[in-house]
């Protein structure tokens, strides 16, 4: 018959000794309880565990079970608080934090940048040659003149000074033409015409858009003149003699860089 250790004793250290040798550290071997390490391991730190780490056996539903060797029904876990960021507006250290940085940086101690000022918007209507004098006003009779009277504005302007659209328009006619010399009509957005006349240099293109402010050529001496200037008119339509004062047209719509 084979020796075989009993299964109940309990875990016990002794030293025997055999033959007056060296004593020899004997263990007897402990009955196995049928508990697994993970079922033990929940039920010892349950309950300082968070709930995704424990595994779900160790929360049994139903009755309390009772902790091993104690007799006593476990307390139910309590949840962990979750950990508040540093500066969470809760937390205490940020209210220190806040009273003493408010402080310190407060609104009379910090610097603040001054807006900028906003840009003036682009007026939307311009003098043909602004800041040139008159050298002969609309609406003057002469017999010189197929309508009897001057039918435009003459500002004096030396040759190649820069001729700018007195607003938002198209290109109606860029070319020569005659008396005028070089000469640019342009259909205003009212349904109005502006023409330039004598010019020496055109920079635009029939059926161009402009915008108000944009060189559509350089003054000159070109057609029927008697020196360097710029005949400018307002027409209704593009006929010659169907024209109005361009000075209070211009002023009427804000111009005001005569």
């Amino acid at each position: 018959m084979l020796f075989q250790r009993p299964a109940l004793e309990r875990p016990v250290a002794k030293r025997v000794a055999d033959d007056g040798r060296r004593p020899v550290r004997r263990v007897a071997r402990r009955r196995r309880s049928g508990i697994g390490w993970r079922t033990l391991l929940a039920a010892t730190f349950g309950a300082l565990l968070p709930a995704a780490v424990v595994p779900q056996a160790a929360h049994p539903a139903g009755p309390e079970r009772p902790v091993l060797g104690s007799g006593h029904a476990r307390a139910p876990a309590r949840p962990a608080a979750p950990a508040l960021p540093k500066f969470h507006p809760v937390h205490p250290g940020f209210a220190r934090f806040n009273a003493h940085y408010s402080v310190r940086f407060s609104q009379d101690s910090v610097p603040v940048r001054a807006a900028r000022p906003a840009r003036p918007a682009a007026p939307s209507w311009y003098a043909p040659a602004p800041g040139a004098a008159i050298s002969q006003p609309f609406g003057v009779p002469d017999s010189e003149y197929a309508a009897g009277y001057h039918t435009g504005v003459d500002f004096a302007v030396d040759v190649g000074t820069p001729l700018l659209a007195v607003g938002s328009a198209v290109v109606e006619t860029a070319r020569y033409g005659g008396a005028y010399g070089r000469m640019v009509v342009l259909r205003l957005l009212g349904g109005q015409f502006a023409l330039y006349a004598h010019m020496s240099v055109i920079r635009v293109g029939e059926g161009q858009p402009v915008t108000a402010g944009q060189c559509v050529g350089l003054s000159g001496n070109t057609g029927n003149t008697t020196g360097p200037h710029l005949h400018f008119e307002i027409r209704t339509i593009d006929e010659y003699g169907a024209v109005v004062d361009p000075i209070r047209y211009l002023s009427a719509r804000g111009a005001r860089n005569f």
